[in-house]
């Protein structure tokens, strides 16, 4: 009785000994819901979007915030209460009607996100979009009515407080792209009521025709 209690013992302990190495490599950090800004508040909304439209005449960026999710404990590392140093963005696509080559690219950043985050109380804002991306796309987007799909996956890449490199999963978020009424030369977008509402951008989703057109500086 003994032996068997004592394997059953050491089995217990191997598990919970495998199940905190699996954590600390397996996505510490969890990109969740897409969730939009609340234009007027500018905290995160409530209603998740399953896929953004965009006006590429208006905005050539699409900003989405993602839920976090810690699964990490603070007992697993008592030198810090943080979880998880972010440190680069990591961005790759696929289009569709028409495909378009387009490489991957990183931008660097900066956040931290406390171990046992919940995805109630923390987020992060991403423009899907980089650089090189938006660059090939101006000559690719369709005029309205037609339209084409860019796939954006991105993921953090990032360390824990031991140093050890780690990365959140993957997220694939569609976005439905078109060039539907713009701005005249030596004019650019911009929102048509910034006092109600500051954190909206211009082109994307609710705002993806009501926009002004005012001069450009200098121009």
């Amino acid at each position: 009785m003994e032996s068997t209690l004592m394997k059953r013992l050491w089995f217990i302990a191997i598990l919970a000994a495998c199940a905190t190495a699996c954590v600390e490599g397996n996505n510490p950090v969890q990109l969740l819901s897409a969730l939009p800004r609340d234009p007027k508040s500018c905290d995160r909304g409530d209603i998740a979007l399953t896929r953004g439209t965009l006006n590429f005449n208006a905005g050539t960026g699409y900003y989405i915030t993602f839920s976090l999710f810690s699964p990490l404990t603070s007992e697993q590392d008592q030198t810090s209460p943080a979880g998880f140093y972010a440190e680069e963005v990591v961005y790759s696509y696929e289009t569709r009607n028409p495909k378009v080559t387009l490489t991957e690219e990183s931008q660097p950043i900066y956040f931290v996100v406390p171990a046992g985050a919940e995805p109630d109380d923390s987020w992060i804002e991403l423009n899907l979009i980089g650089t090189e991306a938006r660059k090939k796309l101006e000559a690719s987007v369709p005029a309205a009515p037609e339209s084409m799909t860019l796939l954006s996956t991105v993921k953090i890449k990032g360390k824990l407080p031991s140093g050890k490199k780690v990365e959140t999963n993957e997220v694939t978020y569609p976005i439905e792209l078109t060039r539907a009424r713009g701005c005249d030369a030596n004019f650019m977008p911009v929102l048509a009521d910034p006092e109600n509402a500051p954190c909206g951008y211009p082109g994307q989703d609710s705002f993806f025709d009501t926009f002004a057109c005012v001069p450009v500086q200098g121009g």
